[in-house]
C-alpha cells in the first residue's frame, strides 16, 4: 500500500496545510520536492514491564518503521528502565520524577515529538499491540488525504478478535450520549467518530498546533474523550477499520461476551472514572432544550443510584466503594480536577 507524503514548495506554506500527494502519482514542478511523512509513537506506562515489550516489540516489527518510539515511563519502580536499556535501547526513553498518569504521560510524549518535529504521533497504550501492517494501512488510507483531519484511528480488537466497539464513538452533544459506531460502519473504507481512545489514535502535528495537549489534570480515564471532543470542535477523527490492533485489556466475560465488571471493592481508578465522565460532559454540552439538558442530569442520578445498588449487591467494602464513587460525583460537579493524593495507586 502507498503512503502520502508531504509536498514543500520553494513558497511557504502555512504550517499544518501541507499538500499531500501519493508517492505513485506523477508530480511535476521545478520548485517541488517530496518529504515522508515522519512517524512518531508515544507509549505512556506504569509499572507494567511485562505487557510493555509486548507493544514495543509490535511497534518495531511494523512493515512501515516508525521514526521514532517515545517511551514515557511514569516513575515505574518494577525494573522497566532496566529492561528498556537492556532490550529495546533503540527506544528513546524518558523517565519521569512522579506519576502524572495517562493524560500527562502521553502529554510529555506529544510535546517531545512535536518539539522533535514529526508530522504524526501515534498514541498507544503499553498493553495494546498493533498488527504489523497496522501503521502501514493508516498511512496508505484516502483518509489521510481529506480535509480538516486532525487524527485517524486504528480498529480496536479483543483478544478473541472482535471488535471493542464503545472505544470509537459518536457524541449526542445535546442530551450528552456516547454511542458506539454501529458494527457495520467497519465495512467501509474509513468512516468518521466523534471520539476515540488513546490506543491506536495518530495525531497530526496540526491538531496539537491548534488544540494543544492532552488536558494533564484528568490524570487518568475520559483523558482521551476530552482530546477527541476538543479536537472535534476544529476538525475530524476517522477510523481506519483495515488498521488493527489487540487490547489485551479489553478482556471479555466467556459468558455474556462483554467486558467483564469487577466485583471487587471500588478502588481508586473509581474515582476518576465517576469524575471525568462528569466533567468533560458537562464541559462539551452544547446549549439546548431544558428537557435535553435535564436529562443528562436525570442520567447522572439513575447512574448513581445504581453504581449504589450495584455496590450494595456485590462488592465487599461498600462502604469504602460508596464513598469513592460518591467523592467523584460531587468533584465532576463542581468541576474539579486534578491529580487527588487521596486516590493514587498503590
Amino acid at each position: 500500500m502507498s503512503e502520502w507524503f508531504i509536498v514543500t514548495t520553494s513558497k511557504t506554506l502555512p504550517f499544518g496545510s501541507p499538500l499531500r500527494y501519493n508517492r505513485e502519482r506523477n508530480f511535476r514542478g521545478n520548485a517541488c520536492r517530496m518529504k515522508p511523512l515522519s512517524i512518531c509513537a508515544v507509549v505512556a506506562t506504569f509499572n507494567r514491564k511485562t505487557v510493555l515489550t509486548e507493544c514495543l516489540t509490535a511497534l518495531l516489527s511494523q512493515s512501515r518503521p516508525l521514526d521514532e518510539i517515545i517511551l514515557i515511563d511514569n516513575a515505574s519502580s518494577d525494573g522497566t528502565e532496566e529492561l528498556v536499556k537492556a532490550e529495546f535501547s533503540q527506544v528513546t526513553y524518558v523517565k519521569l520524577s512522579q506519576n502524572i498518569g495517562s493524560a500527562g504521560g502521553f502529554g510529555e510524549g506529544i510535546r517531545l515529538a512535536c518539539e522533535k518535529g514529526h508530522d504524526w504521533i501515534w498514541v498507544m497504550d503499553d498493553d495494546a499491540v498493533p498488527m504489523a501492517d497496522a501503521l502501514e494501512k493508516l498511512t496508505g488510507s484516502p483518509a489521510m488525504l481529506l480535509d480538516k483531519v486532525y487524527a485517524v484511528a486504528s480498529t480496536e480488537l479483543h483478544g478473541d478478535g472482535k471488535i471493542v466497539q464503545w472505544q470509537r464513538n459518536l457524541f449526542d452533544f445535546r442530551v450528552l450520549k456516547e454511542t458506539p459506531v454501529d458494527a457495520s460502519r467497519y465495512r467501509e473504507e474509513y468512516f468518521e467518530v466523534d471520539t476515540a481512545g488513546w490506543a491506536g489514535l495518530l495525531v497530526s502535528r496540526r491538531a496539537v498546533k491548534d488544540v494543544g495537549l492532552p488536558l494533564k489534570d484528568l490524570f487518568i480515564y475520559f483523558d482521551d474523550c476530552e482530546y477527541s471532543l476538543r479536537m472535534r470542535q476544529k476538525g475530524i477523527i476517522l477510523t481506519v477499520p483495515a488498521s488493527k490492533i489487540i487490547h489485551s485489556s479489553r478482556s471479555l466475560n466467556p459468558g455474556t461476551g462483554k467486558p467483564t465488571k469487577l466485583l471487587r471493592p471500588s478502588g481508586w481508578r473509581q474515582y476518576y472514572v465517576t469524575r471525568n465522565h462528569i466533567y468533560i460532559y458537562r464541559k462539551y454540552a452544547r446549549p439546548g432544550l431544558f428537557f435535553d439538558r435535564l436529562s443528562f442530569y436525570i442520567m447522572i442520578g439513575l447512574g448513581l443510584v445504581y453504581g449504589v445498588l450495584q455496590t450494595l449487591v456485590f462488592r465487599e467494602y461498600r462502604f469504602q466503594s460508596l464513598r469513592i464513587r460518591l467523592w467523584g460525583t460531587w468533584d465532576g460537579l463542581r468541576g474539579k480536577v486534578g491529580k487527588n493524593n487521596n486516590f493514587l495507586p498503590g
